[in-house]
């Protein structure tokens, strides 16, 4: 069956309304990163991915006219509502098979290469990996409206039908909106003990526990967005409108990129505050670079990256084994990691294969993973964050953000905890990597 074919219209570079995503990069870091931006403005459809179903909802007439379209191409794909599609998952499937029938959705199209998916995966995507209970895996949209830098088109099955109708989605009726806002978790303290007992066993060597702070904010989650461009230089610069909720953040770490056929990833682990002018922050800087502790956290992510790349990547290179990366309010170690998929793997093979970074679950990541699983949910926090596109994607995890919703804003905060670790370090830690959020609620 011919592809879907999309044509691409010239479209007005500014837009009144603020986007329904938008990934910014204003960071420009060591070749690494560079300065891009890339919004939605419009969305044909929204894909709302669970582990037992992919819900194709229309935005747009010309979103209706491309499900009715793609309908016959996903083959057991039913009506959910009018126009909406519903495509059923076998929850029993290993997670890569129903990823990458999410992933094969914009494969049916004949069209920009930079159409694709535009979203983002909650954290209980490892959760559907591990076998465990998991709701809403991800959020993301096909876009009808696209703009890179400025410039913009439209994606269009009709040429002549450009500016035609949109729709809102609201998401808060799929879930429950409190729940999704600030998950659950045991106060930090708790956690603290129980993985300390548990590294202190040998069963693990590290873990990530983090905790829910919510303050009351009336500003807008676009406002947010770009108070936190103007204010922190980062690499994942997100925004995303759910209708009854937004997202704001300025994450300084990659989840997972892949372009010109090579698989890259940094993990991202050591922090300190940055200090009162230069003096304070080269002190700071030696601080962290003489710390044991900062340097067997980065080491322990290296490896376990390394682990997660060989089941999908051959060719597997470090790049960068240790660099000192300057954020607004801290600095970080990060390295470079990168690896070039084997034969006949795929995309979805390599996301499963990361989740996730062990800077946001411990390692082992599977054990740290499953102590979480028993204490804490996250929903959106430590998800990944950013688009999937024919040849190239490029994923941020979505930490240093805020949730927006009924006047109330909720972030997520945490730190590794080792052998090394001590509840002082530790909090200072945490404080620090609040302090860029909190600032601008």
């Amino acid at each position: 069956m011919n592809k879907i074919r999309l044509h691409s219209v010239e479209a007005p570079s500014v837009s009144a309304r603020p986007p329904l995503f938008a990934l910014r990069c204003n960071y420009d870091y060591s070749g690494k990163y560079a300065l891009h931006s890339r919004a939605i403005e419009r969305a044909a459809l929204s894909a709302l991915f669970f582990a037992d179903r992919v819900l194709l909802v229309p935005r747009s007439r010309n979103g209706v006219r491309i499900a009715e379209a793609l309908a016959p191409r996903l083959g057991d794909a039913d009506a959910a509502a009018p126009s909406a599609l519903r495509l059923p998952l076998d929850p029993a499937a290993p997670l890569a098979s129903r990823l990458q029938r999410l992933l094969d959705i914009p494969a049916c199209f004949d069209a920009d290469p930079r159409f694709g998916l535009y979203g983002f995966f909650c954290y209980e995507l490892i959760h559907a990996k591990l076998g465990l209970d998991a709701g809403l895996l991800g959020v993301f949209h096909l876009p009808e409206r696209l703009s890179e830098n400025g410039a913009a088109i439209d994606l269009l099955q009709d040429p002549a039908a450009a500016g035609g109708e949109t729709w809102p989605l609201a998401l808060g009726p799929l879930l429950d909106a409190e729940d999704f806002a600030a998950g659950s978790g045991l106060p930090y303290e708790r956690m603290y003990a129980i993985a300390s007992r548990r590294i202190a066993d040998g069963g693990l060597r590290s873990v990530n526990p983090s905790y829910a702070i919510q303050r009351p904010c009336p500003r807008d989650g676009y406002q947010i967005h770009q108070d936190l461009l103007a204010r922190n230089p980062a690499p994942y610069n997100l925004y995303f409108d759910g209708g009854d909720f937004q997202l704001a953040g300025s994450s300084p770490a990659m989840f997972l990129r892949l372009r010109d056929g090579r698989l890259s990833t940094s993990p991202i682990c050591g922090t300190v505050a940055r200090g009162r002018g230069e003096a304070e922050d080269q002190a700071q800087v030696e601080k962290l670079l003489a710390s044991d502790k900062d340097r067997f956290e980065l080491e322990e992510c290296v490896k376990a990256d390394i682990q997660a790349k060989k089941a999908s990547c051959e060719d597997i290179r470090i790049d960068v084994e240790r660099e000192v990366e300057r954020f607004a309010n801290v600095f970080h170690t990060s390295a470079s990691v990168s690896a070039r998929l084997k034969p006949g793997k795929t995309l979805a093979d390599a996301i499963c294969d990361h989740l996730w970074p062990a800077t946001v679950i411990g390692t082992p990541v599977d054990s740290a993973a499953r102590l979480i699983a028993e204490h804490e949910s996250r929903r959106w926090y430590a998800g990944a964050f950013g688009y999937l596109c024919a040849d190239e994607a490029e994923l941020g995890t979505m930490i240093r953000t805020a949730l927006l919703t009924d006047g109330k804003a909720t972030t997520r905060v945490g730190s590794t905890l080792s052998a090394r670790s001590s509840p002082q370090l530790e909090r200072s830690e945490l404080e620090a990597k609040a302090s860029l959020i909190l600032e601008v609620l």
